[in-house]
């Protein structure tokens, strides 16, 4: 099965050029330890990230934060295949070779890795056969002796595009600024990140959204591909992690501070998603506070 968290080895990165999927695309909440970009060619559907949902479509790039839950949903069939380049890296190389020579994307890089509520999704359309020309390079490249400089240098040329749409939305927004209608289960992602610590209450949920707890339910699986129950498991086992990561707090507390009831319940849950019990996650990782 699919687990929550995806170990990728970033040394110095991991590349997926142009892959195609045209059937039986299972996308899946996960979150991973370094930056993801996503690149889309062509595709139908949605990104769901920090409580928000983007359209998919021809020229769409992601920025994806290390250890940020999230997921694609898309429609695909032969008639509407997703195409897309994906990058994942570890930002901490990048930063340390090029903070002196490129100053501004490389403060750019540590706010879209650090910031709290940055822009995460880029229409790019309006420069996609450029980026189009860039990856093509770029994949060329790796049959090289260059491609590790040439990696660097693909990841420089796609903050230079983000950076010219950060700064064309500031113009946008400053003369005309428009908020669209949240989708319901944008509305419902951020009432469960407010209470995914407390007992699960459907109805609590319904009447706050002013909709039946059947539609609920249905509403929110038909915008995300994903039932409530598997998000609200997903989001507290996220958090768990990030206790166990970083804390000594006692396992029993950990699962019972996330909403997931007595200790038993919780190494089954957490192992099921996650590939390892609570014990072992917290081992294999090193910067828990003394």
């Amino acid at each position: 099965m699919k687990h929550l968290f995806e170990q990728i080895d970033l040394k110095p990165f991991t590349w997926i050029y142009r892959r195609v999927s045209e059937k039986n695309f299972q996308g899946f909440y996960h979150w991973h330890q370094g930056c993801e970009l996503l690149f889309v060619y062509r595709g139908q559907g949605r990104v769901i990230v920090n409580q928000q949902t983007y359209e998919i479509k021809k020229g769409m790039l992601f920025f994806f934060q290390p250890f940020q839950l999230h997921k694609v949903h898309v429609e695909v069939s032969s008639n509407t295949p997703y195409e897309r380049s994906i990058i994942h890296f570890d930002p901490l190389t990048l930063a340390k070779n090029n903070s002196h020579l490129f100053t501004g994307l490389s403060a750019l890089l540590k706010q879209l890795q650090n910031g709290i509520n940055e822009p995460q999704a880029f229409d790019l359309e309006n420069v996609y056969q450029y980026i189009y020309e860039v990856c093509e390079i770029f994949n060329k490249s790796l049959q090289t002796s260059n491609w590790e400089d040439d990696s660097q240098l693909f990841l420089l040329q796609l903050l230079s595009c983000i950076r010219s749409n950060i700064h064309d939305a500031k113009l946008d927004s400053s003369t005309n600024k428009k908020f669209r209608s949240l989708y319901y289960s944008e509305r419902i992602m951020q009432w469960i990140e407010e209470h995914y610590m407390e007992p699960f209450d459907l109805e609590l949920l319904s009447d706050e959204l002013h909709l039946s707890k059947s539609y609920v339910s249905r509403i929110f699986k038909r915008e995300t591909g994903s039932s409530l129950t598997e998000y609200l498991t997903i989001r507290r086992i996220k958090q768990a992690c990030q206790l166990l990561h970083t804390t000594n707090k006692p396992i029993e507390l950990i699962g019972e501070s996330v909403g997931l009831g007595s200790v038993s319940y919780f190494i089954q849950i957490f192992k099921k998603n996650i590939g390892t019990t609570p014990h072992q996650y917290r081992l294999s990782h090193h910067t828990i506070h003394k």
